[in-house]
């Protein structure tokens, strides 16, 4: 059973205030009120850091309530997944997890990071987590793998149970009509 976190987030759809809101009642989460935004509210899209991680691990960014996406894995258990934006090229490097078992209230239970374009989808009763994988000799724009994640949530923590990593689809050059 998860612990209660906030009273207030009980609905499917959660407004920009609530998810601020979840956000400050996490004790490994802290908003950061010295980082500027990048052009965006401060009130709605915090500056949020993950405490804990290891050493140069980068787990931070501006929280995007707008961009999160929820739904329900195989028990039952309901799932929020908020992605955090890192303000440059490399977009969503971490994302924030929240959980509930039945009418309790979300409470967070770990984090997903990636080194940059990292997309979290709750689908089929699965979390899955698809990020870029770089070779030595791969520009910035194009990885040559990227790794397939599945986690759960067990005893109120995120929990990784797979990792794939496949091939990036190379495209076909076009033909020339000439």
């Amino acid at each position: 059973m998860l612990l209660p976190a906030i009273a207030g987030a009980q609905g499917h759809a959660l407004t920009a205030a609530q998810i601020v809101a979840l956000v400050k009642t996490a004790s490994q989460l802290k908003i950061d009120a010295g980082v500027a935004s990048a052009g965006l509210d401060p009130k709605t899209h915090p500056y949020v850091n993950v405490r804990g991680v290891p050493e140069g691990e980068y787990v931070g960014g501006y929280l995007m309530g707008d961009d999160a996406n929820d739904g329900k894995l195989a028990g039952g258990v309901k799932v929020l997944a908020i992605p955090l934006e890192s303000g440059g090229s490399g977009g969503i490097f971490t994302q924030i997890l929240f959980a509930r078992s039945g009418d309790h209230p979300y409470a967070y239970v770990g984090a997903i990071g990636s080194g940059g374009h990292l997309e979290v989808r709750i689908s089929d009763g699965e979390i899955v987590a698809t990020l870029p994988y770089y070779g030595a000799n791969d520009p910035n724009c194009c990885p040559s793998k990227r790794i397939v994640q599945a986690y759960a949530v067990r005893g109120g923590k995120l929990v990784k149970i797979s990792e794939k990593t496949f091939p990036m689809a190379t495209p076909r050059p076009e033909r020339s009509h000439f």
